[in-house]
C-alpha cells in the first residue's frame, strides 16, 4: 500500500518520462536477462508503468469519440504506455508466474495499444488495420496462404524491415533537432524557421507510428510463444504426479499396472525406468518390496551415483585424450618385445693414422682418389636406368 501511494503521488507526465528513460537503460543494459539484478529492474519498471496506466484510466484520458488533434503533445505520448508495458512484460522471468499468464497480459496490452491508436486515428489506417489483422490472427486463411508462399513472405519481411529502419531514422533525426533546439534555448524562437512545438508534435506522432509497426510484428512472435507455452502447460497437467507414480509407495505399482491394463497396454510398458526382472515377484507379478516392516532390506542392492560421472562427461574436449604417459607406453612396448636391446659387444673404434706414417697416409690418399674416380665414372642412379628394372 505504501508503494502504491508513493507511485500515485508522482505526476503522470513525470512518471511516464521516468519510465521511458528506464526502458532505454534496460534495452542498453549488459546484464543477463535471468539475473536477479536485471529482473529487479524489470519488476520496478512494470510497477511504474502500471501506475501510469492506473492514472490514465482514472482520468479517462483517451476516448473513442476524440481524435489525436484533440490532445496535446505530452498527452499524446501517453498512448505508448500500453505498448511499453507489453514490451517489458515479455522480459519478466521470475518463476513466480507462469509464462502463459505473462504472455497473455503482454498480448492484451499490445492489442489495447493498437485499439487506442485506431480510435484516435494515429498512423496510416489501412496499413494499421491490415497489420493488426495479421498480428491478431483474424485472417487465418490469408496467413496460411502467406506461409505457403515462402518467397512472398520473405519479401514482405524485408519490406517491413526497410520501413522500420526508415521510421527509426526519421525519429532519430527529430530527436536530434529537438536536442539542438533545447541546447540553443527557446529565446528568439519566433524568428526561427523551425518551430520546436511542431517538431515535438511530429516526433510524438512518428514515435507512435514506429511503435505500431514494432508491435504488429511482435504480436506474431508473442502468439507463437504463447501457443508453445500453453502446450507445455497441457503436458505438465497431463503428466502424473511424482508421488502417485513412485513405485516405493504402497499400492503404487498395482495402481500403475491396473491403469496400464485398463488403457490396453502391458504393465510398466509406458515407463522409461522399467524395473529389472529380478525385482518382480514371479508368483504375483508385482514389484518385490525393497524393505520390510522393520526397515531392513529384503534383497541385496547397490547404491550407485552417476551424477559425477555424467558431470565429468559433459564438458570434455572433442578429441581423444591420452590414457598413459610416454614412459608407460615404452614400458608396455618393452614388455611386448617390440624394443630391441643388447646385441653384443660394440666394434672397436677405427684407429687414427699417425702423421709420421707416410706409407699409411699415401695409402689413404690413394684410396680416396680411387673412390672419387669411381663416383665420377658411376654417377648416382647409373645402374637403375633400365638394366635392372622389373
Amino acid at each position: 500500500m505504501e508503494d502504491g501511494a508513493a507511485a500515485e503521488e508522482v505526476p503522470l507526465r513525470v512518471g511516464f518520462a521516468q519510465a521511458q528513460q528506464k526502458l532505454r537503460a534496460l534495452g542498453a543494459s549488459t546484464l543477463a536477462s535471468r539475473s536477479d539484478e536485471y529482473q529487479e529492474l524489470v519488476r520496478a519498471l512494470v510497477q511504474q508503468l502500471r501506475a501510469c496506466l492506473d492514472q490514465i484510466r482514472r482520468l479517462s484520458l483517451f476516448s473513442a469519440n476524440e481524435s489525436a488533434d484533440d490532445y496535446t503533445t505530452s498527452e499524446l505520448r501517453l498512448v505508448l504506455t500500453d505498448a511499453y508495458l507489453g514490451e517489458v512484460l515479455q522480459k519478466v522471468n521470475d518463476g513466480q508466474r507462469s509464462r502463459t499468464e505473462i504472455l497473455e497480459q503482454a498480448l492484451a496490452h499490445y492489442r489495447k495499444f493498437l485499439s487506442t491508436c485506431r480510435d484516435l486515428g494515429v498512423g496510416k489506417q489501412q496499413q494499421q488495420k491490415q497489420r493488426e489483422k495479421e498480428g491478431e490472427g483474424e485472417d487465418e486463411e490469408g496467413a496460411r496462404r502467406g506461409a505457403a508462399d515462402a518467397g512472398q513472405a520473405r519479401m514482405q519481411k524485408i519490406e517491413r524491415l526497410r520501413r522500420q529502419r526508415a521510421m527509426e531514422k526519421e525519429v532519430a533525426e527529430l530527436e536530434a533537432r529537438l536536442a539542438a533546439g533545447d541546447g540553443a534555448g527557446r529565446k528568439g524562437r519566433e524568428d526561427d524557421d523551425e518551430d520546436l512545438d511542431d517538431v515535438e508534435r511530429e516526433h510524438a506522432v512518428k514515435l507512435i507510428e514506429l511503435k505500431i509497426h514494432q508491435v504488429t510484428d511482435d504480436i506474431g512472435l508473442v502468439q507463437s510463444e504463447l501457443e508453445m507455452a500453453r502446450q507445455m502447460d497441457a503436458m505438465r497437467s497431463a503428466r502424473p504426479s511424482a508421488a502417485a507414480s513412485d513405485p516405493r509407495r504402497p499400492g503404487a505399482a498395482a495402481g500403475s499396472a491396473a491403469a496400464a491394463a485398463a488403457a490396453g497396454g502391458a504393465p510398466d510398458e509406458w515407463r522409461l525406468d522399467a524395473p529389472a526382472r529380478g525385482q518382480i515377484d514371479p508368483r504375483t507379478g508385482k514389484l518385490r518390496p525393497t524393505f520390510n516392516a522393520r526397515g531392513q532390506p529384503m534383497q541385496p542392492f547397490v547404491l550407485t551415483n552417476d551424477r559425477q560421472r555424467i558431470k565429468d562427461g559433459v564438458f570434455r574436449p572433442d578429441w581423444a585424450l591420452p590414457t598413459m604417459t610416454v614412459d608407460e607406453y615404452l614400458e608396455q612396448e618393452r614388455q611386448r618385445g617390440n624394443i630391441i636391446s643388447g646385441g653384443g659387444k660394440e666394434p672397436d673404434p677405427r684407429p687414427e693414422i699417425s702423421d709420421n706414417d707416410h706409407d699409411a697416409l699415401d695409402a689413404e690418399v690413394d684410396k680416396q682418389r680411387e673412390w672419387d674416380d669411381f663416383k665420377d665414372d658411376n654417377p648416382r642412379g647409373w645402374g637403375n636406368r633400365g638394366g635392372n628394372r622389373g
